[in-house]
């Protein structure tokens, strides 16, 4: 039998298998060129930058560019709100491939019949419909069908069903099941309530019609009609029903809990990532912003309006408090300046760790005696802070005391550029050029950071070893330098734990021991505090982030009362550092000097000093000279020499001897008249000195010319060879004109020294 299709059934089966072929070519071109991986970066982009604590809690959130709360959770979701959600959105979606032709016959049926609409989307094309944002039309359902297909190919089902939630709308600016858990509810989304899984479940179906703050009757009914599903499904009991059904809806949302804000900011500034892990301890960084806000209130009536602290952890170098100004919100006293970056002069705060270098040097132990006399050296002339002298005093004393004098002689001794390239190699700033502060570096000329003197004090803690600060928890290795002996770091930390503290503390540092050191700088604009135990190391930095000084401010008194506020709150275990037995070793030194002796009849003592560091140098407080039988000294030149026996004697230098002369002290035991050594010295100028004048100076210099003068002898004065006068002054005050000059001293007994130098004006 033949049959005889028309024309018009030829047309119509060609037009439908074109169309046909057309949709079949369409399909594979939609499903060829969709990009997972791009839209899962497009999705990534959409997230807010939000910080979390070391133990995952919320710190801070950023809004998105499209002013938008939209937090990432990638932790697991909890079995609670993930049968919540599949029960009420897709009940299937463990069992499609993206697309549930059930459904959609079902929606397609209930739409021709004028029955309740639906559109029949599953959670996998939901994340299509969520990442492209286009209008709801049957032309993009049909090309969210595709899409979903190659989703399901190329991703889980956990990942798919996270990255609905993660973008689902929950009604205003809030996006994502965490962002509405945390601003609906204030809760981490894994400790949600059954009637809280259900209202997250509903709420994205329609979110501008089911608000919480509207509508709050058909939200009710919606969430109960879920939970009433959710029992018939056995996934909740009866008592657990009745109590989700009376559970309240929250009032509205609420706005993020700003924890450690300048922190978030600076590395939110830094990196792309959407969730930044950080090391911050939520807890101990509420303590220590409560701490110093109501510190910096007490302080207020002082003219002291900012202060700053950092909290290290000794073991893993992480911070766990970070505290860039009293109050981020204090918008009059510039509360948004992060105090923890600003570069700040440090005073006296890094002489601990010139003070443990020069043990490792040889050139000091903590008993060793330093001078403290006041000192020229070049165009710097320290003073203590004090104005008061010893003379001669222990190492340890002067690093308890503080004094700048001491400090500013040993880093002559150490080298200037050898302290500065110590700073730089831990440190790793980029300025590079020791000659810009000399001798100064020591009393703070350098501006650093909180950040970086945490990393010096931390790296003292750690018996030498030093590194960098972690801020987040994925820094990376760690690379550690051992810069000093672990015998020093004790030594050290032995003695900065007998700093006396500020007020009732100092009645119990024995019961909570705390190696701390404090720093004032010039003109009173910064007070520093820095403390370490076993455990931590406390940074803390008060002042005026304008740089206005105060004479209020001190180290020890605003400082240090901010420090030990904070260690107050610090859990401890109260132990002192281990004495590192392995590493020191038992010596013998001089009983008054405290330096190595090798003249017989010198009483000694045994003190502990590092294995490791460079033999300790001779005392060079003594000497050995010859004398007759009438106890005067006398040399090879005299005829009698040959009867002449040896005697040790303290030889002080001239300088401290002319000291303790000027004070009206002793000096039988460390100056004898006796003595072949010069008795005449000009402390300042020093030779070769260079003075500077500024150019628009156009009258002479006055110079006060400082000398030394043990005997007490008649002084004649010379100025370029010009006799000025005869006294016995230890300082003349010349005027000189810009050029070379010569001043030249001549004792009454003969002796006579001189010094040259340049008078220069500026460029």
């Amino acid at each position: 039998m033949k049959f005889n299709i028309s024309k018009k059934v030829k047309i119509l089966l060609v037009s439908i298998l074109s169309f046909i072929s057309i949709i079949l070519l369409f399909s594979i071109f939609t499903f060829l060129t969709f990009d997972v991986d791009k839209m899962l970066n497009q999705i990534e982009k959409s997230y807010s930058t939000y910080l979390v604590g070391d133990n995952g809690e919320l710190l801070d959130v950023f809004l998105t560019d499209t002013e938008q709360w939209h937090l990432k959770i990638d932790d697991e979701i909890e079995e609670n709100l993930k049968n919540a959600v599949i029960t009420y959105e897709d009940k299937n979606f463990y069992t499609h491939k993206g697309v549930d032709f059930l459904a959609i016959l079902r929606a397609i049926k209930n739409n021709i019949t004028g029955k309740k609409r639906s559109g029949a989307s599953t959670i996998t094309m939901q994340v299509v419909k969520l990442a492209n944002k286009k209008e709801r039309t049957y032309f993009n359902k049909f090309v969210e069908m595709i899409q979903a297909f190659k989703i399901e190919l190329a991703l889980d089902k956990e990942t798919i069903l996270r990255l609905y939630l993660n973008n689902a709308p929950y009604g205003g600016n809030i996006v994502g099941f965490g962002t509405a858990a945390r601003m609906y509810f204030q809760k981490d989304p894994k400790n949600l309530s059954w009637a809280e899984c259900a209202l997250i479940a509903v709420l994205p179906n329609s979110p501008s019609a089911m608000n919480v703050e509207k509508n709050r009757e058909s939200l009710v009914k919606k969430r109960n009609y879920l939970l009433d599903k959710l029992h018939e499904k056995g996934k909740i009991d009866d008592i657990n029903l009745s109590l989700a059904k009376r559970e309240p809806l929250p009032d509205g949302k609420t706005t993020f809990e700003k924890v450690a804000p300048h922190l978030a900011r600076r590395l939110h500034n830094k990196t792309d990532e959407k969730i930044i892990k950080t090391t911050i301890n939520y807890e101990m960084q509420k303590k220590m912003q409560e701490i110093v806000k109501s510190y910096v209130n007490f302080t207020k009536s002082e003219g002291i309006t900012n202060a700053s602290l950092l909290v290290v952890d000794n073991k893993t170098r992480n911070v766990k408090a970070y505290v860039g100004s009293q109050d981020f919100m204090d918008m009059e006293n510039e509360g948004q300046v992060d105090g923890i970056k600003a570069k700040r002069s440090p005073g006296s705060i890094l002489k601990p760790f010139l003070y443990a270098l020069s043990i490792d040097e040889g050139l000091i132990a903590p008993e060793s005696l330093v001078q403290d006399v006041p000192m020229f050296f070049a165009n710097f002339n320290p003073q203590n802070a004090n104005k008061k002298y010893s003379g001669m005093i222990e190492a340890r004393s002067a690093l308890i005391s503080s004094l700048n004098i001491p400090f500013v002689h040993l880093l002559k001794q150490y080298g200037e550029e050898n302290f500065y390239y110590f700073l730089k190699d831990i440190l790793e700033f980029e300025e590079n050029d020791p000659e810009r502060y000399g001798l100064s570096l020591i009393l703070g000329t350098k501006e650093f950071s909180i950040e970086e003197i945490a990393s010096l004090y931390s790296g003292l803690a750690n018996y030498g070893n030093f590194t960098k600060l972690n801020f987040t928890q994925d820094e990376g290795e760690k690379k550690y330098k051992k810069m000093f002996s672990e015998g020093a770091s004790y030594l050290t930390l032995d003695t900065l734990k007998e700093l006396v503290r500020p007020g009732l503390n100092d009645l119990y540092k024995w019961k909570n021991p705390v190696s701390w050191k404090t720093g004032t700088s010039f003109g009173r604009r910064d007070a520093w505090a820095c403390g370490v135990t076993k455990e931590w190391t406390v940074v803390a930095w008060v002042g005026n982030f304008s740089g206005k000084s105060n004479e209020n401010l001190s180290g020890v008194i605003s400082g240090g009362r901010l420090l030990f506020n904070a260690f107050e709150e610090l859990n401890s275990d109260n132990k002192d550092f281990e004495e590192p037995i392995y590493d020191l070793k038992d010596i013998e030194v001089d009983e008054i000097t405290g330096y190595r002796i090798d003249f017989e009849g010198v009483k000694t003592k045994i003190i502990s000093y590092p294995k490791d560091a460079k033999p300790l140098k001779m005392s060079p407080y003594y000497k050995k000279i010859y004398v007759n039988d009438d106890g005067v000294e006398v040399d090879s030149r005299d005829p009698d020499f040959y009867k002449s026996h040896e005697k040790v004697i303290m030889n002080y230098p001239l300088e401290v001897v002319n000291y303790f002369i000027r004070e009206n002290r002793d000096v039988k035991e460390i100056y004898h008249n006796t003595t072949k050594e010069k008795s005449l010295k000009i402390l300042y100028p020093t030779p070769k000195l260079k003075i500077l004048l500024p150019k628009d100076i156009d009258r002479d210099q006055k110079l006060v010319v400082k000398i030394a003068n043990l005997k007490n002898q008649n002084i004649y004065w010379y100025v370029d060879n010009e006799f000025i006068g005869m006294d016995k002054m230890y300082e003349k005050e010349v005027e000189l004109s810009v050029g070379e000059h010569t001043v030249t001293i001549m004792a009454e007994d003969g002796e006579m020294t001189k010094v040259e130098f340049l008078i220069e004006k500026t460029v």
